[in-house]
């Protein structure tokens, strides 16, 4: 074997020399190229800088009010159902059913009903689909049409009447188009009116400002209702007002009858102040509000009503907490104790008061709902005159507070208003989640490397990594 090795060497190594002695050519002598005169260096041209190219915001379609024609029972007038007039109404018998139809696909319908003939739960129909509407009791409601339909089929069980209906295509949903939502439990803010345009004259900057601007859960209440009155269209025209405020939370109506009482002692007779008391401490403890706001003590103008829902208020937040007052209310929803009450012009612009900054955007808000409002000339002739001034809807004073006295001029100093409570509460489960992985996760890589130390000694490779995936099944529920 040695010797053969040898040879092999021997002769690779002459290969090698045989290679050497080949003589390569030399290459013919290129003869040098004949100089060229040196160009003259032509200047580089500037750079023009690119322009930025900004790219074109994405257009939302317009929304588009179809062209609409109704199919209704024999003998109903459908004359008035797109004519902006509230008092020319669609009346059908219980068990009836219309149909309005469009040239193009229909992706929401609004429709305003009568105040004294609601539908209560009424059916939508179109393709296959049959949807149960009007649970909320809106008087104002807005209905997302999904599918693709050109018609669609309102059926009733009861008698109903019908103000005005409209359908909308594809687009966002026009500002004027009421959503209305519900506030189950927990507002941030209850506002107690006492009659429909006090939302505006006495309120109007608070909610513009904590309900329009900040967005925060206000919750709107009524004490006098105007169904059983003539003056009928001031429901419709409480929506309209408290949608052009900002208000997105349907308000609640007390069945206290409207009246115009000239004093304490007429409203006490009329109304009975146990009952409003009795009112009042219910849906305080039904919404847990963290602010209340309530009238002026003094009626604003010496209205009676006024008044008496001013008292109401202000011994009702000073009692909420205690079981033993209005034990019912107690009973169905527990007691609360209100953080913080305003009344509207308490030490009337005093040092201590809050006067919201009417000059800004609150204050357009305030005067653009004055101005939508339908039939109610009586609240604008009241701001004309000279016993009021619209800017009074800014001036609230602290009546009562367990949190602290303000400093800042915000009726939510010293309080988290409710949403952001339910995000940081999200937040902060979602901390203690990650916490809680990160610490099984090193649990399970201390658990590995010791594994490793055992696995690799006596059981080899193979059954170390079916040993590391036990480990990571046990150990880890969302191993990376």
């Amino acid at each position: 074997m040695l010797l053969l090795l040898l040879a092999f060497k021997n002769e690779a190594g002459v290969l090698a020399e045989e290679a050497e002695v080949t003589a390569t050519p030399e290459p013919t002598a290129t003869p040098e190229p004949t100089a060229t005169p040196e160009l003259t260096a032509t200047p580089e041209p500037e750079v023009t800088p690119e322009k930025t190219v900004t790219p074109e915001p994405t257009v939302t379609p317009e929304p588009v009010l179809l062209e609409a024609e109704f199919e209704v029972p024999e003998g109903a007038d459908d004359t008035g159902l797109q004519d902006g007039d509230l008092r020319s109404i669609m009346y059908l018998p219980a068990g009836s059913s219309f149909k309005i139809k469009a040239d193009r696909e229909i992706k929401g319908l609004y429709i305003i009903w009568d105040v004294v003939a609601p539908p209560g739960e009424w059916t939508l129909k179109y393709d296959e689909e049959a949807v149960i509407c009007g649970q909320n009791g809106f008087l104002h409601e807005y209905i997302p049409v999904s599918g693709k339909t050109t018609e669609c089929e309102l059926s009733f069980d009861a008698p109903v009447g019908v103000c005005e209906i409209y359908a909308y295509g594809e687009g966002e949903i026009p500002k004027e188009v009421q959503v209305w939502n519900r506030i189950k439990k927990d507002a941030d803010i209850v506002i107690f009116v006492p009659h429909a345009g006090d939302e505006i004259i006495d309120y109007g900057a608070a909610a513009a400002l904590y309900a329009g601007e900040r967005d925060l859960y206000v919750q709107v209440v009524y004490m006098c209702e105007y169904a059983t009155t003539e003056e009928i269209l001031k429901e419709h025209e409480k929506l309209d007002s408290l949608w052009n405020l900002g208000v997105k939370y349907y308000p609640v109506n007390g069945n206290f009858r409207n009246k115009r009482l000239t004093d304490l002692k007429t409203a006490d007779k009329f109304y009975g102040y146990e009952k409003v008391l009795r009112f009042v401490t219910e849906i305080i403890r039904k919404y847990r509000p963290q602010v209340v706001i309530g009238p002026d003590l003094s009626g604003e103008y010496g209205n009676g009503a006024h008044i008496l829902l001013a008292n109401a208020v202000t011994e009702s937040v000073q009692n909420t907490q205690d079981a033993a007052f209005f034990e019912n209310s107690a009973a169905e929803y527990g007691t609360w104790d209100v953080p913080k009450t305003y009344i509207h012009k308490l030490r009337y612009k005093a040092e201590d008061t809050i006067n919201l900054d009417f000059k800004g955007n609150i204050g357009e808000t305030v005067k653009e709902a004055l101005q939508n409002r339908l039939t109610d000339t009586w609240c604008g002739t009241y701001i004309a005159s000279a016993k009021y001034n619209l800017e009074d809807s800014a001036c609230f004073g602290l009546f009562r507070t367990t949190v602290g006295k303000d400093a800042q001029g915000d009726m939510f100093e010293n309080l988290v208003p409710y949403g952001e409570q339910a995000r940081k509460a999200v937040e902060e489960a979602e901390r203690l989640r990650r916490e809680e992985y990160e610490r099984q996760k090193a649990l399970c890589d201390e658990q590995l490397r010791e594994a490793a130390k055992f696995g690799e000694i006596l059981f080899g490779k193979y059954l170390f990594v079916n040993l590391k995936e036990q480990l990571r099944k046990l150990n880890a529920s969302e191993w990376d």
